[in-house]
């Protein structure tokens, strides 16, 4: 009699094994899909001229495949020099609208026009940005830095920021500018990427506006495959509130403020409201450190799949040791 409780003991146990073990790989395997989604888009950043009042830069689009730190640095020669400023960015997310200050001490003694670059750069762990420990991710990602034009002005900002991930689908022939920044009154204007035709334009007045609707040309729009880039420029007003001739491109140096979009059609040409683009997460309303996985890869969920069933089982080997010892008592 013993023999054979002695071997439903063990016929227990083993069965017991694989069941549990298999709650075990269930959360790895969680783990795993987590972590391999981070860095979908790579290290990539976008920024174009502006001018500010502040320091304060905003990069247009950032996105990372690991905690990063997005770094303001001068130009030395065609490359990047020393670090101006910095911001904390989390990993694996698209973000928009993304600011970075210049230093004060540095800011405090700028003048006119100069080249900055935005350069994504290691987060070590210790969430404390160090240049020499903390190097740039470029040299493997050639997206992770760009070079842009930044001026400063008297009072509030010029810059345009339309850029969104993939492609906007248009709403009864209107794309729409996410944000755009006027230190004086003037226009958003919409022309072709590879020409100076005018194919939209919006008054606005001095200060930010969000959500800019455009209206573009039926014609132009008849002449373009489904899916085509359109360049939006910042323009000055001549003082008659409307767009024409006498009205100038808002520029830095040499460099129009601007940004560009692409831009899909709707197949049937009908009231189409779905963007293309997933919504991105805005740089100034997500912390530092936020959208990670703080979980320990190694942790597991009692809840989890064929915990319940493993439980059980052991439940019965415990049982039938209890019976066991009440027979020998």
């Amino acid at each position: 009699m013993p023999s054979r409780v002695s071997l439903a003991l063990c016929v227990l146990a083993l069965l017991a094994v694989p069941v549990a073990s298999g709650s075990v790989a269930s959360a790895s395997s969680a783990v795993e899909s987590v972590t391999g989604t981070a860095g979908t888009h790579g290290d990539h950043v976008t920024v174009d001229p502006q001018a500010v009042s502040d320091g304060s830069v905003v990069v247009e689009t950032v996105s990372t495949a690991g905690p990063r730190f997005l770094v303001l640095r001068t130009d030395d020669g065609g490359e990047p020099g020393d670090p101006v400023g910095h911001a904390s960015v989390p990993a694996g997310e698209f973000r928009t609208n993304v600011p970075v200050s210049v230093d004060a001490d540095i800011w405090e003694g700028w003048t006119g026009n100069r080249t900055l670059w935005a350069v994504l750069h290691r987060d070590g762990g210790d969430g404390t940005f160090d240049p020499d420990d903390d190097q740039s991710v470029a040299t493997r990602e050639p997206g992770a830095e760009v070079a842009f034009e930044l001026g400063r002005t008297e009072s509030g900002a010029d810059r345009v920021l339309a850029r969104v991930e993939g492609r906007q689908r248009l709403r009864d022939g209107r794309l729409t500018v996410r944000r755009v920044d006027l230190s004086r009154a003037g226009h958003v204007v919409a022309r072709p990427v590879d020409g100076d035709r005018v194919v939209g334009s919006e008054a606005l007045s001095a200060g930010t506006h969000e959500n800019v609707t455009i209206a573009l040309n039926e014609s132009f729009l008849d002449d373009q495959r489904r899916t085509f880039r359109v360049r939006l420029v910042a323009y000055r007003d001549d003082g008659d509130g409307t767009f024409g001739a006498g009205d100038r491109p808002a520029t830095v140096g040499d460099d129009p403020i601007a940004s560009s979009l692409v831009v899909e059609q709707p197949e049937s040409g009908g009231n189409e409201t779905a963007t293309t683009a997933r919504a991105p997460t805005t740089g100034s309303q997500t912390a530092p450190g936020a959208g990670t996985d703080t979980s320990s890869p190694s942790s597991t969920s009692a809840n989890g799949p064929g915990f319940g069933a493993a439980a059980a089982l052991l439940a019965g080997v415990v049982a039938i040791a209890t019976l066991v010892a009440r027979r020998r008592g």
